[in-house]
């Protein structure tokens, strides 16, 4: 199959679901799902990457936290949702815990439930989407705003000076079906995006996530069960970024199980990386942009997980969880990591730069079980 003759197809067929203008992408990226799946990774760490820092967060009875539903990182701050207490907590890019934000409550400023915790792109704001409203702090922990929603938005960020977003089901009769909307800070609608038509959907397409995240500063979105990432310009136009072609997307399937639904979409310059179930197969791989070409990353049964080898420093293979800034992050409890550090393999292993193995080491000589969660930022090549 022709890529992008295929691609041309697809994005004819997607376009008309749009309510803007689809401009023509000059970088449209094609994630092909006919191809093999199997062909297994060559990629490490140091072929990448450059760099490898590891960050204890501090632990303490006021910023213990038991589990990480989300987080959020930026140039000064690190934002982590715990949704089992619930906490929002603010800490510094060295971990040193700064407060908590807000507190569960009815009051002004207080959260019920939020599906959606994060640090806005333009790094104004901390943003709290909880059921219809989304409420805005400063990073000094003072309550900025709220905006009342006409319904419960699945993802949130800021827009020019505004919110956007992205509604998954639309029972407002405001916003007509319309799965991306544009808001003033008083919660007036000033603009929509991509009217989802259930109705005229002949098949369920290979992706059911909806996302919306950031790529170098540009604004992405994708509709679940549609097979386009577009971006989003500074004057509402979308352009189509990111092109899935499934051979078996007409297959019939229930939407509790879609054909890809993936728990990892991390996008960057050169790579995208996935990890998600296909065919009721798990798979965990990524794609170099350059060729078009995808690798199973095989599971690595003396440590126990899927992830690119680390020969950087020779310690714990990565696997990111988000990306900001051309850096990938991952987030493990000190237990974990602590496991895999000590695991006789490490000693063994291989590595390319003797200054970050002596980080490395260090760290793990003053790493204990009872540390608070570790964050791990892997710089790349530029």
């Amino acid at each position: 199959m022709n890529l992008k003759f295929s691609a041309i197809i697809l994005l004819g067929t997607l376009a008309v679901s749009c309510s803007q203008p689809v401009k023509t992408a000059k970088d449209l990226t094609v994630l092909d799902l006919s191809q093999d799946l199997t062909v297994e990774s060559k990629m490490t760490l140091s072929q990448i990457a450059t760099d490898i820092r590891y960050v204890k967060l501090e632990s303490n009875p006021e910023c213990f936290i038991k589990t990480i539903d989300q987080f959020s990182i930026t140039n000064n701050y690190i934002l982590i949702f715990d949704m089992k207490q619930p906490k929002v907590l603010l800490f510094n890019r060295q971990g040193k815990f700064l407060r908590n934000i807000s507190q569960q409550g009815g009051g002004p400023g207080e959260f019920y439930h939020p599906n959606d915790v994060r640090i806005s792109r333009d790094e104004k704001y901390i943003l709290m989407n909880d059921i219809k409203k989304v409420i805005r702090f400063g990073f000094d922990g003072k309550l900025v705003g709220e905006t009342k929603l006409p319904h419960i938005a699945w993802k949130i960020d800021t827009y020019n000076d505004g919110l956007i977003g992205f509604f998954n089901s639309n029972y407002s009769p405001a916003m007509d079906n319309f799965t991306i909307v544009f808001f003033d800070w008083n919660g007036k609608i000033t603009g929509k995006l991509m009217r989802r038509n259930w109705a005229k959907i002949e098949h369920r397409s290979t992706v059911r996530r909806d996302m919306l995240y950031c790529m170098n500063d540009e604004l992405r979105i994708n509709q679940g069960y549609f097979d386009t990432v577009y971006a989003v310009g500074p004057n509402r136009s979308i352009e189509p970024k990111v092109v899935l072609i499934d051979p078996h997307a007409k297959e019939d399937f229930s939407g509790d199980n879609p054909n890809f639904c993936f728990e990892t979409w991390i996008e960057t310059r050169d790579f995208l990386f996935l990890k998600g179930c296909y065919k009721n197969r798990m798979h965990t791989m990524y794609m170099d942009k350059k060729t078009g070409l995808l690798y199973h990353i095989p599971f690595n049964k003396e440590l126990r997980r899927e992830a690119v080898p680390n020969d950087l420093d020779g310690g714990a293979p990565f696997w990111p969880l988000i990306d900001q800034d051309e850096s990938l992050y991952q987030i493990q409890e000190a237990r974990t990591l602590k496991s895999v550090l000590d695991n006789p393999l490490v000693d063994k292993s291989t590595f390319m730069n003797q200054a970050l193995r002596d980080k490395m080491l260090a760290f793990k000589k003053n790493l204990s079980d009872d540390d608070g969660p570790v964050l791990i930022e892997l710089k790349l090549k530029m």
